[in-house]
């Protein structure tokens, strides 16, 4: 059966209007995904850690920046784009207590919702938005014009609002001109997995 591929006729990215939209981690997705957004007007925050280098990254590039937890609370939309190896902790301390119930929890990397790491709240709606490409790919391809192809999962029991904000928020980024390709975050994750193990 071939995969469901949406592009930009098939995204709203009006849906976005008068919603926050949280940034967690002003790394290689981070910044990328968050210029993409703010160049396609959507109201973009960042969380990160002050005192640090991608802290003053992003108050260069102009972004209100906060810590992960006020971020959290202020956003409708909340992506974690952190290392996976540290998302669990961070998400059950900072993030999970701040998400309200209809919030949207992104993320670019399966790992963590496959694996039962995070285990999003009743009410929260959950999704993966994740470009196949790398942050300064991302950003060039979009400021160029196009986008990289992204893949989407929408997670189990999530609202019927869900697909159209998580197109959405690939159109905001570019992914909608290279084609979002549907998925799951088990499929996501272990293709990942095996691209970085065995084939690099």
């Amino acid at each position: 059966m071939s995969a469901q591929v949406y592009y930009d006729d098939d995204a709203d990215l009006s849906l976005l209007n008068g919603k926050t939209i949280a940034i967690l981690g002003y790394g290689n997705q981070g910044r990328a995904q968050a210029l993409n957004l703010k160049d396609s007007g959507c109201h973009v925050i960042v969380g990160q850690r002050e005192a640090s280098k991608n802290y003053d990254f992003a108050v260069a590039d102009g972004f209100e920046t906060l810590s992960l937890t006020q971020a959290s609370e202020q956003a409708e939309i909340v992506n974690i784009l952190l290392p996976d190896e540290v998302q669990a902790e961070i998400y059950s301390e900072q993030i999970r207590p701040c998400l309200a119930e209809g919030n949207l929890l992104l993320c670019s990397h399966g790992y963590n919702i496959h694996y039962k790491l995070i285990v999003p709240k009743e009410g929260i709606d959950y999704a993966m938005v994740a470009p196949k490409g790398v942050g300064h790919q991302v950003r060039s391809e979009f400021q160029r014009g196009g986008g990289v192809a992204t893949l989407m999962a929408i997670g189990e029991g999530s609202s019927p609002q869900t697909r159209g904000l998580c197109l959405a928020y690939a159109k905001g980024i570019g992914g909608t001109k290279g084609g979002v390709f549907e998925t799951t975050f088990g499929d996501e994750t272990e293709a990942d997995l095996f691209a970085e193990q065995v084939v690099l």
